[in-house]
């Protein structure tokens, strides 16, 4: 990965932001934020931690397109429009952030930024 991208973890910055005296439980939070941001993210299937993840890039207006699964049989499950069935817990769904201000409703055509 260090060959074709420049890579930085959080630890690169705890002098920087004073993570070093920061309460270690915060860390995770710190995670999520700076996930959610990514150009891209890739996280896990039935992990809560991957969908606040992509419910907060939902949040910020990130096409669904942008995020991925690491498990290759669902590796574009975000892609495409799905209405919510089946193991609900499994992921994130649109209907979770699209219209939540009451200014559109959930469809298709909202979800495919």
């Amino acid at each position: 990965m260090h060959m074709h991208y420049n890579l930085k973890f959080l630890s690169d910055f705890s002098d920087a932001a004073g993570l070093n005296e920061l309460d270690p439980n915060l860390m995770g939070m710190i995670d999520t934020i700076v996930a959610s941001h990514g150009r891209v993210f890739v996280g896990t299937w039935f992990s809560t931690f991957t969908g606040y993840i992509n419910r907060m890039r939902g949040y910020y207006g990130m096409s669904g397109t942008t995020s991925y699964y690491s498990q290759p049989e669902r590796n574009n499950n975000t892609h495409k429009w799905e209405i919510p069935h089946k193991v609900l817990t499994a992921r994130e769904w649109p209907t979770a952030w699209v219209g939540i201000d009451g200014d559109e409703a959930v469809s298709e055509e909202s979800t495919s930024q």
